[in-house]
């Protein structure tokens, strides 16, 4: 869409024939794009029209909160318990600005096209400093009113975000996020384990961990500010390789011999080299010995045309700990993931402001083990 600065949009307002009040955001600016579901708004398209948003009803302000009324049994009152807040509801308000009549029917079913969000939802972004994006839905029927025969149309739409904090977006990263890599605490090299990641908002937000092995443990991953800790009660393993020295395939099941102990378990997705086509590639292993393993073969696998030798590769492990659904995954497997893991106080927070965050390995001095966070600021308000 093309970009028109403020001057180029106010005369394609005053087009309309009925004047709009100067088209405006609480602290925000028409030049300021608002953003739906990819769809931009408070500029012009290709065909000359502006779109223009007026408000974001429930933007500004907090959500209800929800708090329990629990009654004493024997004294005047109710108990001070937990609450929390209520999903957003957003009111999205706006006018569609045509300076050819003709094109305001087809505007709007632009528009009613691009807010199908009810199977699938979408994020809404705000051009504040930073952006402010979150993840709604549809909530209620569009309302479109024809204003004049001139081409302009007003419109409300109803969303709700599930979530009622509204989150920092990075545009250069995919998905929005915020990333920190953080090389464990180390002797040798000298590493302290530390960063510092800041929460530009006003309420605090969960993150995403990523621990690349090898841990030895246990792995402590600490937000210094808050107390909160994660430990990794389980070791994780590093990249390993070996040599295959023969094979075999009975019922289609492939038997593989190692020419020496391997660590790998069942469940692991292991890459075979140099072992002929239908063999070779990434296989899951479904049994194992100190010195075999095995895998289910395809049509493909035969043992007369394949190499009597050659190598496989695993690793490292990946172990994924989601703080916001409260979710772990080792390898892409959720089945057994929360078993390696013991949550301190809470699963980890980033409150407003600094936090500092530590990561080490006890059961290694020299650990070369890596943490990723990816994470957002948030805000009620």
């Amino acid at each position: 869409m093309a970009q028109l600065n403020q001057a180029q949009k106010n005369r394609i307002t005053q087009q309309a024939l009925t004047p709009l009040p100067e088209p405006h955001l609480t602290g925000m600016k028409l030049q300021e794009d608002i953003i739906l579901n990819d769809f931009v708004f408070n500029t012009v398209d290709e065909y000359g029209v502006l779109w223009v948003i007026t408000d974001i009803k429930g933007w500004w302000s907090p959500p209800a909160p929800d708090m329990p009324d629990i009654k004493r049994c024997w004294a005047d009152g109710s108990y001070d318990v937990k609450g929390r807040y209520n999903a957003r509801d957003l009111t999205l308000e706006g006018s569609i600005l045509c300076t050819d009549p003709s094109l305001a029917a087809e505007a709007r079913r632009r528009l009613v096209a691009q807010i199908n969000l009810v199977r699938q939802g979408g994020w809404l972004k705000t051009n504040e400093n930073p952006t402010k994006a979150s993840w709604v839905r549809l909530s209620g029927e569009p309302n479109f009113e024809t204003v004049n025969a001139r081409g302009r149309i007003d419109f409300s739409i109803g969303l709700r975000s599930s979530d009622p904090i509204k989150y920092s977006w990075n545009e250069l990263n995919e998905d929005g996020y915020d990333v920190e890599e953080i090389l464990a605490k180390s002797a040798s090299p000298a590493r302290s384990g530390k960063s510092v990641l800041t929460n530009q908002g006003d309420y605090p937000v969960t993150a995403y961990f990523r621990i690349t092995g090898p841990i030895t443990g246990p792995g402590i991953i600490l937000n210094e500010t808050n107390g909160e800790s994660i430990t990794i009660v389980e070791p994780l393993r590093s990249i390993v390789t070996g040599t295959i020295i023969s094979k075999s395939i009975t019922g289609g099941v492939v038997t593989l011999t190692t020419s020496a102990p391997h660590i790998l378990q069942v469940g692991d997705s292991v890459e075979m080299f140099s072992l002929g086509a239908g063999i070779d590639g990434d296989r899951f292993i479904i049994s194992r010995t100190s010195n075999t393993f095995t895998f289910i073969g395809t049509a493909g696998d035969t043992l007369n045309v394949v190499s009597v030798s050659g190598t496989y590769t695993f690793g490292p492990d990946i172990l994924e700990i989601d703080t916001y659904n409260r979710q772990t995954s080792l390898n892409g497997e959720y089945f057994g993931a929360r078993m390696k893991l013991e949550v301190y106080n809470d699963w980890i927070n980033l409150v407003p402001g600094e936090n500092t965050i530590s990561f080490y390995d006890n059961g290694n001095a020299n650990s070369t083990a890596k943490l990723t966070v990816e994470y957002r600021s948030g805000w009620l308000a």
